[in-house]
């Protein structure tokens, strides 16, 4: 107690202290609305965040003024003729929502913040910020109809343009409004403007807004050209049907307008290098052979030169909303990013014949500029993720898709380069014309736009480090219209496969607008098709309500995770009765005799009742003859529990107690029933009461990971945990990790991430893995080579060797509890982002001695602990001041640890 009292002196008076001596703060900076900087084209529901700038130590926000402006003038002068928020006591830094005030379509507003300290000081307004909307409702699309080419083709690529003269004035701001199925490529005079996916279902598509002020010219003749791409239905994309439709609306000082709409007065024309009649490249829908004619090509087909007068007319659909696009067009704020990167390595093997290497895979296409004196010749090319001994591609590893390419060149300079992106390692080429080398070879790569630097991480172990960059760069790979499975065998987002991915994709890459998105597409298969609470294993999808049962149970963590990350209580209140049904689904299949959940319906074949693990070597032998699965059980109680959790923040006291009894009383039966004599838990029991014999990680790992585990127990769980190493795949991966942090098992832990004798990253990198893998024996077992679910690893070294963790949402309260790894690992520094800014951990312990500096962003508090080192005492320096820190099993620690930079020594 005496040592507890200190320490609380101690941070008292350093708060007074600085009390005492605090400066105003600075303007707020790194304003977002819809967690984007100057977005455009959102919807009428905003949202705001921004940074603190505090020079002071242990800052606080206390308040916050928003003001939102019709024009720049207004917002200068303070006048928030939209909104004024006035001073509001609030910590939030994000996620404040407008809310009362109607917005109007295809409009900019301007806004701006201030904030006060904990000491009533205020900043400073920040600098203005904006957002433009989008067109809100049906109606904003007047003047615009759907438009296609009368086509049958089952791979239709057309080209659209429209020409048109604008007027002598200049000009303010031009956004063009556009959704097509499948995809898109948007041209302005020739320029590139950007690139679009539209592989929802008709009811549900989203359209994009581009900024193509720059891009046009008054007083002349402007073109708008896109070349579309549908291609039916696939894995991960509805089959829709082909159609655009385009608005663009000019503005000019003067004040007024032009607005040029998709109408049949549009030209078209097939897209014909692109040669019909090709196979499918798998089973899974992802397209067919690109084989493409060079010949063929439509010259400057995107400049306002060309002739198109011998081009036929757009035919027209119809206004919106028209048969099958029956809904409202929703915003996107998702975008592609491309960027041009070359080979590692390209080997001649003779006789026109090449393999070219990128050095690892990325998702992209290839550019290869090729010279061909006589025109009509057919080279072939093959994509890859393995060579053979004799130095070509091995087709056997080719994640079931036929990645063959064919192009006939022009008989001069001709450029290859595919629409449809996929995810490769090594292309073959042969009959090349020419010399292939790094002037004529290229690769884009492609992503959604995350960005790998927001985050860092660094340690003394050289495979700790490998292991980081495999998955950080994959999490890159998985980033595409959704977090899509594998960029090589389909174009959507499983369930699972998702939360694996969008976790990471938070607090590695700091994404926000993806998670938002593929959240809410999961709720939207509920409406469509799972009146019953369920969720699409994969959405959008061809084949239409497809479940798998624990990724529907899986959705309530993604939930809990996306809300600890962001704060974003808006999301928790307006979706809660979805929510609410997924854990009543789960609730429905409980047995009354055993109170645990017997097959829990759905899926189908091997995913019945619950998928466990995938693929079935993954399984390690777990019992699936069992009626109630120890894994199902385990997140029957998280979903039980987290709906407890969400029912709390949004203010439902009863269905808080509600769920929080069903927590409790479905944990009370997984212990009674589900334990063995050797105090670990078994895969299951039937209905008859019967129990399996057979003892899996995969249902140890969940209940200790979930805090299922009674203390007496905890001892042999983690024993029997540790004594199987990885004998669990990527379905129940997070929760390993998870498992051996909570335990404090630092080194097992490190040995599960650089072992390379065992299952897990390390093996796939010593094996020459350059992505994570779906299953730890895809070399042998032909399994896809780049699929991201095996990301969900990037977590546990966050949170247990940098040892960052969020306390309470938005990370007001943190926790930095470095693992202690004693030799095993001598240090670790890293970065970690934030809606309030990065949290930084750097630790080492050399010479008996261990260090640590963090940084704390403004409006945060930490709890701090630091490992006894296997000393004796509480005493720990802290800022160069010796303090007694609390004792907490074999760590120490200080809390309400406040922002700035601190240092901390043992």
């Amino acid at each position: 107690m005496k040592q507890i009292i200190k320490s609380l002196l101690f941070v008292f008076f350093l708060f007074s202290f600085i009390k005492g001596t605090a400066a105003n703060p600075n303007a707020p900076f790194n304003l977002r609305s819809f967690d984007k900087q100057n977005p455009i084209g959102t919807n009428d529901k905003p949202y705001f965040g921004w940074y603190l700038s505090d020079a002071d130590s242990n800052e606080i926000q206390s308040a916050y003024q928003i003001i939102i402006s019709s024009s720049l003038i207004n917002l200068n002068a303070n006048k928030g003729d939209i909104w004024d928020s006035n001073k509001t006591n609030s910590r939030k830094q994000n996620y404040i929502y407008l809310e009362k005030t109607a917005l109007k379509a295809a409009t900019t507003y301007y806004w701006k913040v201030r904030c006060w300290d904990k000491d009533g000081n205020v900043s400073t307004y920040s600098n203005p910020a904006n957002f433009t909307t989008g067109l809100l409702t049906n109606n904003d699309w007047t003047a615009a109809q759907w438009i296609k080419r009368d086509s049958k083709d089952n791979d239709d690529f057309t080209y659209f343009r429209k020409k048109a003269n604008l007027p002598n004035k200049t000009i303010k701001k031009a956004i063009v409004y556009l959704s097509a199925c499948h995809s898109y490529e948007l041209y302005v005079n020739g320029q590139f403007v950007g690139k679009g996916f539209n592989n929802h279902y008709p009811q549900y598509s989203y359209y994009n807004a581009w900024d193509i002020t720059a891009l046009l010219n008054k007083n002349a003749e402007n073109l708008l050209a896109c070349l579309t791409h549908w291609y039916g239905g696939g894995q991960g994309r509805a089959t829709g049907t082909r159609g655009m439709i385009i608005k663009t609306i000019i503005e000019y000082n003067d004040g007024t307008q032009t607005v040029i709409g998709s109408d049949k007065s549009w030209k078209q024309v097939q897209a014909t290098q692109w040669l019909l009649g090709q196979p499918q490249r798998n089973g899974e829908g992802v397209g067919r052979v690109e084989s493409v004619d060079s010949r063929k090509n439509i010259a400057n087909w995107n400049n306002a030169k060309l002739d198109d007068s011998n081009w036929k007319n757009a035919t027209e659909i119809g206004s919106h909303p028209t048969t099958p696009w029956t809904g409202t067009l929703r915003s996107d704020l998702t975008r592609v990013v491309e960027k041009e990167i070359k080979p590692k390595a390209i080997k001649n093997l003779g006789n026109g014949k090449y393999v070219i290497d990128l050095g690892k895979i990325y998702a992209g296409s290839f550019k290869i500029t090729f010279k061909e004196r006589t025109p009509g010749d057919t080279i072939k090319m093959l994509g890859g993720f393995v060579l053979n001994n004799d130095g070509t591609v091995a087709p056997k590893f080719s994640q079931s898709t036929n990645l063959s390419f064919k192009y006939i060149p022009n008989g001069a300079n001709s450029v290859f380069n595919p629409n449809v992106y996929f995810g490769m390692r090594y292309l073959q080429v042969e009959n090349a014309p020419n010399e292939l080398n790094q002037n004529n070879v290229s690769f884009i790569s492609r992503h959604f736009e995350l960005d790998p630097s927001h985050s860092s991480f660094e340690t003394s172990n050289e495979m700790l480090n490998k292991t980081w960059e495999l998955m950080a760069h994959t999490l890159v790979l998985g980033a595409q219209e959704d977090f899509v499975d594998t960029p090589t065998r389909e174009k959507g987002a499983f369930l699972l496969d998702s939360w694996s991915q969008a976790v990471p994709c938070m607090s590695v890459m700091y994404d926000r607008t993806m998670n938002m998105r593929a959240l809410n597409e999961f709720l939207e298969s509920q409406d469509q098709y799972w009146p019953d609470g369920r969720l699409n294993a994969v959405y959008p999808n061809v084949d239409g309500g497809r479940d798998i049962p624990d990724f529907t149970q899986a959705y309530l963590v993604w939930v809990w995770d996306y809300y600890t990350q962001t704060g974003n209580i808006e999301f928790l209140k307006s979706n809660y009765a979805r929510l609410k049904k997924v854990a009543d689904y789960v609730d429905t299949y409980k047995n009354e005799s055993t109170g645990l959940i017997h097959k829990l319906k759905g899926g189908k074949g091997p995913y019945e009742f619950g998928i466990i693990d995938w693929p079935a070597t993954m399984r390690y032998g777990y019992d699936m003859n069992v009626e109630s699965r120890t894994v199902i059980d385990a997140y029957a109680y998280e979903d039980f529990n987290i709906l407890s959790k969400i029912a709390e923040v949004i203010g439902n006291s009863d269905d808080k107690t509600l769920y929080g009894n069903k927590a409790e009383a479905i944990k009370k039966a997984i212990n009674n029933n589900l334990i063995n004599q050797n105090g670990v838990y078994i895969d299951g029991m039937n209905n008859d009461k019967n129990v399996s014999t057979h003892v899996s990680q995969h249902a140890n790992i969940l209940p200790y990971a979930l805090d299922i585990v009674p203390e007496a127990n905890k001892k042999q769980v983690i024993e029997e945990i540790k004594k199987q190493k990885m004998n669990i795949g990527m379905v129940c991966l997070r929760w390993l990790p998870e498992s051996l942090g909570l335990a404090d098992e630092g080194n097992h832990l490190i040995d599960l991430y650089t072992n390379p004798q065992w299952e897990g990253w390390a093996k796939t990198i010593t094996l020459g893995g350059t992505a994570t893998w779906e299953s730890w024996d895809a070399d042998t077992t032909g399994q896809s080579m780049s699929h991201p679910w095996g990301t969900v690893g990037l977590l546990a070294m966050q949170n247990y060797i940098l040892g960052i963790k969020a306390v309470t949402p938005q990370h007001e309260k943190i926790q930095i509890k470095p693992l202690w790894f004693g030799d095993k690992l001598t240090y670790a520094k890293g970065t970690y982002p934030t809606d309030k800014g990065d949290i930084k951990v750097d630790w080492n312990y050399s010479n008996n001695k261990y260090n640590l500096k963090i940084t704390v962003p403004n409006n945060s508090t930490a709890k701090v602990y630091l490992p006894k080192c296997g000393k004796t005492g509480t005493t720990i320096k802290f800022d160069n001041k010796e303090v007694a820190a609390i004792e907490e099993g074999n760590y120490l620690y200080l809390d309400n640890i406040g922002s700035g930079e601190h240092h901390f020594e043992r």
